[in-house]
């Protein structure tokens, strides 16, 4: 074997071994690159489960509210109406409220012993969906029944609680259990409590939560054909959904994942990996506020079969660019050892002319190439020109000169032919490089709109249980007003109305119409601030406003989101303040700062102050946001930003609501943000803000 096919052997094993190597880190990286995105994407599925387990929580909690305040005003009137009026204000009542809300099995409103009236003891009206409908009933309000003995009772009102002291909650919620009532279906039910005018304890409303949707939802969260999602109370030792059976049985010998769980804390979510023969689960869950721990478990065989579906394809299309690699490096080498075979064979052809005779003659020898060698055979052909008449010197010099220009030009054809075809290459890569950046930006810009309407949906959703209750007690009022009415036409008939009658009822007339005025006054505020900011917000379109009556509206609508919080928000506006801006992009900014103070700045049951002051300053408008709440760090303040950002990672905060603040300011409110914060020091937001900013597009 020559040095030259060992050369040429040698290039090649090493360019094999080297795209060997390649290929095996690459697919590595696919594998480990695949099987992030599951564990993200799984914990992602278990955070959208947690909260929507945790709206309809939410939902219920309101609604248990909403029956609670209306059960306090029947006890206001309990003097004004006697026992059938009390009896059918409360039908009416139960019914209209869970007419169209088929979320829940049922509820009702249940007095303490002797509330309403000195002679009764029972007076707990109920209704529920049966088969045939909507159905109110009093079959357990009776001694037979004796709610006030019942579990459910006793979690908000035990039997030694002293009733003139405050409860610590305003809900209390049941473990999961089976109702023995009629329906037989599994259910929680929330407890909310009522008092009198001298917060004195007076009983409670529930809403009874069918859990079979919920339960139904979590077994679908499976994401592979052999993963399989669990459910369970560990308050009470229940399980719900036990290897996707449908199942309410205790849990019994907890195994060491169930174990690992119970100790996990509301809203937080674990990534677990359980070892057993054979195969091994990943196993992924969260913990709702209901104290509800689900999820599910995916075995490691089956993202081992979703990695190796990605890399499957690669290894022939690596081992076809190896092959061609080769090739390569084949011809590379073939020309890189073609002179010497030239050189060598005109040599050989030379030699052998001379042995043919006596003679010597000597011809020089013509290489068309130019490389390391042409010194040596324009030496060579030198001497034999020496022999040769200076004629023929001549004219082998101009062919050499000839030939010398033609490989010139064919070298710059070939030069221009791969200068263009790499121009052609970073022209593509360019344009795949550019394509990429569109497809991120408009990502991104989709997951920001998403946020603002999420946000906006959330807002419609507070608003709607938020005017529930004036409405409910204008029509309690006005209802109450009627069946008086009613009695005391049948008085004024029968010629029994006296004075006092007349003066009662004109009494009870006044307060029925004051209460129905305050609150129909009160939900059409509400209605009217919300509409002008949420069309705002869904327009972005340019109007005159006035900033201190606008920030209000902001507020008021978001008051659901802090209404039953110790949160006290201020405004300070020293002058009536015209701008004409864009009040749907304002909205969304303070929205999203009063947000993030409610989520990350306070803890549920922490007091604190957001405080909104507004200023202008020549063409300028100034606006000071603050609150007193935790505050943030220098390297949280570094990356506020950024999108995607958050200290909530796992824990329902997408990391937009900074980065979309910014973008509005910024951007189509043409001002500028500034922020300072420290830990435990709160954190204070200025927005400089054009009063007359320029139109979108200029």
């Amino acid at each position: 074997m020559n040095i030259k096919t060992r050369i040429l052997l040698s290039a090649v094993a090493l360019q094999l071994i080297g795209f060997a190597v390649l290929i095996y880190r690459n697919n590595a990286h696919i594998s480990d690159t695949v099987l992030d995105d599951s564990h993200r994407q799984f914990l992602q599925s278990v955070d959208m489960a947690v909260k929507h387990f945790n709206d309809a929580s939410d939902v219920m909690e309101r609604m248990a509210a909403g029956l609670a305040r209306s059960g306090e005003l029947l006890h206001q009137q309990r003097q004004l109406l006697n026992r059938s009026v009390l009896e059918n204000q409360s039908r009416q009542l139960l019914l209209r409220t869970f007419d169209d809300f088929d979320q829940a099995i049922g509820g009702g409103i249940w007095f303490e012993p002797f509330a309403l009236k000195p002679t009764l003891r029972y007076f707990g009206p109920y209704v529920f969906h049966a088969s045939d409908g909507l159905t109110f009933s009093w079959e357990l309000s009776n001694a037979d029944y004796d709610y006030h003995q019942q579990d459910w009772y006793q979690l908000a009102l035990p039997p030694g609680w002293d009733r003139s002291l405050r409860r610590h909650a305003p809900f209390y919620w049941t473990p999961p259990y089976v109702d023995q009532a009629g329906s037989e279906a599994l259910m929680m039910t929330v407890d909310a409590l009522m008092y009198d005018a001298n917060q004195r304890l007076i009983g409670m409303s529930t809403v009874d939560w069918a859990l079979g949707h919920a339960r139904d939802y979590v077994q679908q969260l499976a994401p592979t054909p052999n993963s399989h999602s669990f459910m369970f109370h560990p308050a009470s030792q229940m399980s719900v959904l036990d290897q996707g059976n449908a199942e309410f049985t205790p849990l019994g010998q907890l195994s060491d994942w169930q174990q690992s769980l119970m100790a996990i804390e509301t809203g937080s979510f674990h990534q677990l990996v359980l070892p057993q023969t054979g195969n091994e689960y990943f196993i992924y869950a969260g913990k709702t506020d209901t104290g509800f721990v689900l999820g599910f478990a995916v075995p490691k065989a089956d993202l081992i079969a979703t990695t190796q579906s990605y890399t499957a394809h690669t290894l022939p299309i690596s081992a076809l660019i190896a092959a061609l690699f080769a090739a390569a490096m084949l011809l590379i080498l073939r020309l890189l050892f073609g002179p010497f075979d030239t050189i060598l064979t005109l040599l050989r052809s030379t030699v052998a002319s001379n042995q043919s005779g006596n003679d010597v003659p000597v011809q020089p020898i013509r290489y068309q190439g130019n490389n390391e060698f042409s010194a040596i055979i324009s030496t060579f052909n030198t001497l034999v020109k020496q022999v040769q008449e200076y004629s023929q010197q001549v004219a082998t010099s101009n062919a050499a000169l000839l030939e010398q220009q033609r490989t010139v030009e064919e070298l710059n054809s070939s030069l221009e032919q791969k200068v263009t075809q790499r121009t052609e290459e970073l022209q593509q890569k360019s344009s795949e490089a550019l394509e990429s950046l569109r497809q991120l930006k408009l990502t991104q810009n989709q997951l920001v709109h998403m946020e603002k309407h999420a946000a906006l949906g959330d807002m419609v959703a507070g608003l709607a249980h938020e005017i529930n209750t004036p409405l409910g007690i204008g029509v309690t009022a006005v209802s109450a007003l009627e069946d008086y009415l009613e009695e005391l036409n049948s008085q004024y008939q029968s010629d029994q109305l006296s004075k006092t009658q007349l003066r009662d009822f004109i009494s009870f007339a006044e307060e029925s119409i004051d209460i129905t005025g305050d609150n129909l006054r009160r939900a059409a505020d509400m209605i009217g601030r919300f509409k002008q900011v949420a069309v705002d917000q869904a327009s972005e379109q340019r109007r005159d406003f006035e900033v201190g009556d606008y920030l209000q509206s902001i507020a008021s609508s978001l008051r659901p989101n802090y209404k039953y919080r110790p949160i006290d928000v201020r405004f300070e506006v020293a002058e009536r303040i015209i701008v004409s801006s864009y009040p749907g992009a304002l909205a969304q900014v303070i929205t999203n700062l009063m947000m993030n103070s409610l989520t990350h700045a306070f803890d549920p049951d922490q007091n604190g102050t957001i405080l909104l002051r507004a200023e202008r300053q020549d063409d300028k408008l100034i606006i000071h946001y603050s609150d007193d709440g935790k505050g943030m760090d220098a390297e949280v303040l570094e990356h506020l930003y950024e999108p995607f950002f958050t200290t909530r990672k796992g824990k329902g905060g997408s990391g937009l609501g900074a980065h979309i603040i910014h973008n509005l300011v910024t951007g189509q409110l043409h001002g500028t943000i500034e922020v300072t914060s420290a830990p435990e020091q709160g954190c204070h937001f200025t927005l400089t803000l054009p009063c007359n900013p320029p139109s979108a597009g200029v």
